[in-house]
């Protein structure tokens, strides 16, 4: 199987440089034009997927719903982003006046279980193994997926996916891509792919070249 995972386009939050947790906000004007580049890279490259699933946020599923227009779009609430918390809708600025020592530490940590009322990182990986077993054992040799989701819960689904715990600090622009072959009857999350290209692939990795051509 073919399975895609993208970031939403830029929000009017990211725009602001804001915390957005599961708080919903809209795409900004910026965010609008990068689903319609998406768009023509899909037309572009033929892109015919066979299943589509989205984040309930609005940023994701307008991703979604503006890239692949006549294709229907079904809302998986574990595509969500991870609950930041009281770090929530907050800029960075904010964070460093009103929660200047969580925040420092979490900026060298990255472990939101010192962020009060967040999402726990056993939570978050609970959640990124339920979705990419179902993605993956949920569909078929032949089927094309593609989830649309955002950056903070996508680490942890790349980390799934390659088979590992650590969870890489990957800057993906919005609306990046990540494109994997896989082959469902072979997956074992528990256990090593062995560099088996045939059942298992990297083609694209955070890649957001049409937001440039």
């Amino acid at each position: 199987m073919r399975l895609i995972l993208v970031r939403h386009a830029q929000s009017k939050a990211n725009a602001e440089g804001r915390w957005q947790g599961t708080m919903d906000f809209d795409l900004s004007k910026e965010g609008q034009g990068q689903c319609e580049k998406l768009r023509g890279r899909f037309v572009k490259e033929e892109v015919e997927p066979t299943h589509v699933y989205s984040s309930p946020l609005t940023r994701a599923y307008k991703t979604a719903e503006i890239s692949l227009p006549t294709t229907p779009i079904h809302k998986i609430q574990d595509l969500r982003e991870n609950d930041a918390g009281v770090f929530s809708g907050k800029t960075s600025d904010e964070l460093s006046t009103e929660y200047s020592d969580i925040f420092e530490e979490f900026r060298r940590s990255r472990n939101f279980d010192l962020v009060p009322k967040a999402e726990t990182r056993y939570q978050i990986r609970q959640r990124a193994e339920t979705v990419i077993g179902f993605l993956v054992k949920g569909h078929n040799s032949k089927d094309f997926v593609i989830a649309y989701s955002h950056s903070g819960f996508l680490v942890h689904l790349i980390a799934v996916i390659l088979g590992t715990n650590r969870v890489w600090n990957l800057r993906i622009p919005n609306t990046a891509i990540f494109d994997f072959e896989i082959d469902p009857d072979s997956w074992d999350p528990s256990s090593s792919i062995n560099g088996d290209r045939r059942r298992f692939q990297i083609n694209r990795f955070a890649d957001a070249g049409h937001l440039f051509s």
